[in-house]
């Protein structure tokens, strides 16, 4: 079963990258994750560490708010 936070984190990571128009593949090489990485994030088939939320929103250039979903209690 997939967890509630990691596909809201999925979304807003899809959202984030297709603001600034970049394909799966190049947020993977920029972030040097493989590509497989990212669609998993993006499916939110797994949880993210928190070092790896910092690499994606310094390379998306977006604030690590903008990824972290605000899931009431």
């Amino acid at each position: 079963m997939k967890n509630k936070i990691a596909i809201e984190f999925g979304k807003r990571l899809a959202v984030q990258r297709k603001k600034k128009n970049l394909l799966q593949k190049e947020l993977s090489e920029i972030c040097g994750f493989s590509l497989n990485y990212i669609g998993i994030l993006e499916r939110g088939e797994k949880n993210i560490t928190l070092e790896k939320v910092f690499v994606i929103a310094e390379k998306l250039d977006c604030s690590v708010f903008d990824l972290i979903p605000q899931i009431d209690p």
